[in-house]
């Protein structure tokens, strides 16, 4: 059994796929389960534009076959998703993860916002009590990768993110910002980036709604002052902002085409920003006249310039996932040496308990001092015989060596303890009973 990922994401699927499987994001501690079902451990990662399964297999087809599975218990066919899945095994489903929190795989390349994601996304699977080791030794390391990659590289210097990139092609489409009116459509994480970003690019004029009105209240607070909407009166709204971002959890269109052609706009222009998945504005309002709409497939344009500036930092951070892949296989690999060890030190053990009590036997004259003394030699010649074997094992210790140590001390034999088997002379020459 290995480390194993089955995944879809923003580069190998269209967004009518990625919607398919936010059922599964909005709930993850049930995905975990069911995934943890069927394989036995599980970590489930779910952000706007990347659906994925971590999970322990002894192949990619069990790996794909669990996650079928899991995906079938939301009735979702596997079938249906098949021709996006990528799917990674071992080292390749260690690099996968360690490149995903180091934001190399994302969208906008340096982003920030994927390590809390992978963060959370392990803190829901730990909270299901789905992520055993190995698979929490995976992710606590690639924590580490994505804040070492951040530390050691400017890969997140002045970086963007997905709500930033969409403000950059609002400036793009509309030119300065500064005298634009601009709503923002969800008080969450994706909604207060949107609003920073806003702000911060100088809109002239901001407004928060939300389903939950305190929550729009908090974050217009948390913003210096943006004015509050009502959800219920979003077509109102519409009809007197320039820029709206869309930025909710929900699994409906929460900016209906009604809506938008509804509203008085008189002519003027409107730029609708969907950045949320499953999407929240029906792209039917494209066909409304003076309506502009963007989603997550239209910031291509913005993350390739992105990445062209970030390439150089981009090969570094690179460099440092190999040298993390190659610390994961090795301690992968340490993990074989570890049975083996436990299994050398009960034979040894055994064999030392059975001895003593037989030398204690005819040294029942002994005070028990001295029977203390005995057996205390007892340990420390078998810890001082095991000493360089087991060091040595676990420092250098090849899958070679491993088996050569299991059949020199005949681990997997009939007579794990040391005793000559049936018909066999004691190899030492000298009576099992002498002392």
């Amino acid at each position: 059994m290995k480390l194993a990922v089955v995944g879809v994401n923003h580069r190998t699927a269209p967004l009518e796929a990625l919607e398919q499987l936010a059922v599964v994001g909005g709930d993850l501690a049930g995905a975990n389960r069911r995934l943890a079902d069927v394989s036995g451990h599980s970590v489930v990662l779910h952000t706007c534009n990347r659906t994925e399964f971590y999970t322990l297999a002894e192949d990619v087809e069990d790996a794909r076959e669990a996650a079928a599975r899991t995906l079938a218990a939301y009735g979702i066919g596997y079938d249906g998703v098949a021709p996006y899945v990528y799917a990674y095994h071992h080292d390749a489903a260690a690099r996968h993860l360690f490149r995903v929190t180091c934001s190399l795989d994302s969208m906008i390349l340096g982003e920030s916002e994927v390590l809390g994601q992978v963060r959370e996304a392990f803190g829901a699977a730990v909270a299901a009590k789905t992520a055993h080791s190995p698979l929490t030794h995976a992710f606590h390391q690639a924590l580490r990768v994505g804040k070492r990659a951040r530390h050691d590289t400017d890969i997140g210097r002045n970086a963007q993110s997905v709500s930033y990139a969409f403000v950059e092609l609002a400036r793009r489409t509309l030119g300065r910002l500064d005298g634009a009116h601009g709503l923002v459509v969800g008080a969450g994480e994706a909604g207060r980036l949107a609003a920073l970003a806003l702000q911060n690019a100088g809109i002239g004029q901001l407004t928060v709604m939300n389903r939950t009105p305190h929550r729009a209240a908090e974050l217009a607070v948390d913003l210096g002052g943006a004015e509050v909407l009502p959800l219920d009166e979003l077509q109102t709204a519409l009809a007197t902002h320039d820029v709206v971002i869309s930025a909710t959890g929900s699994l409906d269109y929460v900016v209906t085409r009604g809506d938008v052609a509804g509203a008085a706009r008189n002519g003027r222009p409107l730029l609708l920003l969907d950045a949320a998945l499953p999407r929240d504005v029906d792209p039917a309002v494209r066909d409304v006249a003076g309506v502009t709409l963007a989603d997550m497939s239209d910031l291509d344009r913005v993350a390739e310039v992105n990445r062209q500036r970030r390439q150089q930092e981009a090969a570094r951070v690179e460099a440092i996932v190999e040298d993390e892949v190659t610390r994961f296989h090795e301690w992968w690999d340490s993990l074989r040496v570890v049975p083996t060890l436990v299994d050398l030190r009960e034979q040894a053990e055994s064999l030392r308990e059975r001895e003593l009590e037989r030398a204690l036997r005819r040294l029942s004259h002994l005070t028990d001092a001295d029977q203390e003394t005995v057996s205390a030699l007892s340990r420390a010649l078998v810890n001082k015989l095991l000493h360089n074997p087991v060091t040595r094992v676990k420092a250098e210790g090849r899958p070679e060596d491993i088996q050569t140590l299991r059949w020199l001390f005949r681990l997997d034999d009939a007579q794990p303890d040391g005793e000559p088997a049936d018909g066999e002379e004691d190899p030492s020459g000298t009576s099992a009973e002498r002392v």
